[in-house]
């Protein structure tokens, strides 16, 4: 019997509801009215009576089919499921979000232990916060958080479209609401700054990322066949993008100072075929290892002397780890905020950059102070 309870210390209604071994579970509905408590509480519990109710009838069928001498029906073993669901999205995402994906279902199933091998239906809601709170207390940022839960939402969500789930019960727990990281843009002057302590690649790698925008992975593994020096643009496919994506190849123009470099640099590389790398040692390396390309160019930023505060700390456990203002991908921002200060309009700069809405270039667009300033002292003055 499914009951709502309040507790002086919460503004949120709380579910006391049953498991099928009898376990009693005290959950917060996250709802503030009674009556929509209630509508998530009476939910919970259905469910919980649904996946009982299905085990025992899956057991009772495979016994007739058993004394028939007919193959029992096979369970949808939670890892199993999990790990098919992993490699069935292989065709739909791109490499990049799989990884995500793959990381946070790998982290889930190593916390469910023994109980992969459990029915789905037995899966619940209360081991997934369960799996949630040890992240939380590992140190691990809401949005790590935010994107384990989407990728066990997305699996189950399946589950439930091809009938193996009454309900998805990742999808009765909300997001985290954790503060964000605000990525900064680089100066030209600290542009220049980093020039200064970089190699041949890693110069050529810079320009690359300020002049186009792109990605470090993206940038980092460009080849001579997708830099067309004649026609002067470079085609390529982010690796964000999702793979059977209906959008064509991303083609942008190659900026005159960024073309002087590619002309130079290939003139250094004698007979380099089309499927040569720009960059023949940075492409080989990862971006995001301990001594990947991410934290390489991290160690520059601080060589360059070049102010990188921490936008968001590191939590209390051992595995999370603090984000600083500035990163490879703040050539991204650059990129964005001086073709906008440039009178760019966001349609061209949505374009260069291969974003999908204007929210997200918006996002990509920071003007800097002193044109703010410049700005804001247009106002006419009152009259004295």
């Amino acid at each position: 019997m499914a009951s709502l309870h309040k507790h002086p210390r919460s503004p949120f209604y709380y579910c006391a509801y049953t498991l099928e071994d009898g376990t009693r579970r005290f959950r917060s509905t996250k709802k503030r009215i009674k009556g929509e408590a209630m509508q998530v509480c009476v939910q919970w519990a259905g469910a919980v009576r649904e996946a009982g109710a299905n085990h025992r009838d899956l057991e009772i069928l495979n016994e007739m089919r058993k004394a028939r001498g007919k193959q029992e029906l096979n369970l949808q073993r939670i890892g199993e499921y999990f790990e098919n669901w992993l490699e069935g999205r292989k065709l739909h995402i791109s490499p990049a979000t799989w990884t995500r994906y793959n990381t946070s279902i790998q982290k889930f199933l190593g916390f469910l232990g023994d109980r992969v091998k459990d029915d789905l239906r037995n899966l619940s809601a209360e081991q997934i916060e369960e799996f949630r709170k040890s992240e939380q207390q590992a140190g691990l940022a809401s949005a790590t958080l935010n994107m384990d839960l989407k990728a066990i939402r997305s699996a189950l969500g399946l589950a439930k479209r091809r009938g193996y789930l009454q309900i998805n019960m990742a999808s009765t727990i909300e997001a985290e609401q954790g503060e964000k990281a605000e990525r900064q843009a680089f100066t030209l002057e600290q542009i220049q700054k980093l020039l200064q302590v970089a190699d041949d690649e890693w110069y050529g790698l810079i320009h690359v990322g300020y002049f186009t925008g792109l990605r470090l992975g993206d940038a980092s593994t460009l080849t001579w066949g997708q830099v067309d020096i004649q026609q002067k643009t470079i085609t390529c496919y982010p690796q964000k993008r999702r793979r059977k994506s209906a959008k064509p190849a991303h083609v942008e123009p190659i900026h005159k100072h960024l073309l002087v470099w590619f002309k130079g640099w290939k003139s250094e590389h004698a007979a380099v075929g089309a499927a040569d790398p720009v960059f023949p040692v940075l492409s080989k390396k990862s971006v995001h290892r301990r001594n990947g390309l991410s934290n390489t160019f991290t160690r520059m930023i601080d060589a360059a002397k070049i102010p990188n505060p921490i936008v968001r700390q590191k939590g209390k456990g051992k595995r999370g780890r603090s984000t600083p203002a500035l990163s490879f991908h703040s050539l991204r921002h650059s990129f964005n905020t001086q073709l906008e200060a440039a009178g760019v309009s966001e349609e061209v700069r949505m374009r260069l950059s291969d974003h999908s809405t204007p929210s997200i270039n918006r996002g990509y667009t920071k003007p800097e102070h002193e044109r703010l300033e410049k700005e804001i002292n247009k106002l006419k003055p009152l009259a004295s």
